[in-house]
């Protein structure tokens, strides 16, 4: 079933503890993961001033488990941009790059990039 961000986030909100949208971008640079932000513009209107510190501390929380975990990270980690997802989100919500075409994509760097999510998942609950 195609969904579009909208449909995604409606279903986070109502059934989910949080959402994360997992991407692989386009170039072919191999610039390492990072995390879409809330853009500074955006924070104190409504919905999101109510939420953007909860998608920050996702997004922080998986690219620590990311960089805990081997992965390359690009830049500081995050890089701003509007997106439906994180401005009508209610649960802590993220658009997270792990890499692009240049990135390994072979099944063991796939499961250290797994591995590194789910501890940042669990740096974000606090299991760790």
């Amino acid at each position: 079933v195609q969904l579009d961000n909208i449909a995604r986030t409606v279903i986070a909100n109502n059934k989910a503890d949080c959402h994360i949208a997992i991407h692989f971008d386009s170039t072919n640079k191999d610039k390492g993961a990072f995390f879409m932000s809330v853009p500074d513009g955006l924070k104190t209107m409504e919905p999101v001033a109510s939420y953007w510190q909860k998608h920050e501390k996702l997004g922080q929380s998986l690219i620590a488990g990311l960089k805990e975990n081997g992965t390359k990270i690009f830049s500081s980690g995050n890089m701003d941009r509007d997106l439906t997802q994180t401005a009508y989100s209610t649960v802590p919500s993220v658009d997270i790059e792990l890499g692009d075409r240049a990135t390994d994509h072979s099944e063991a760097n796939v499961d250290k990039l797994a591995g590194g999510l789910a501890l940042g998942v669990d740096k974000y609950y606090g299991f760790k």
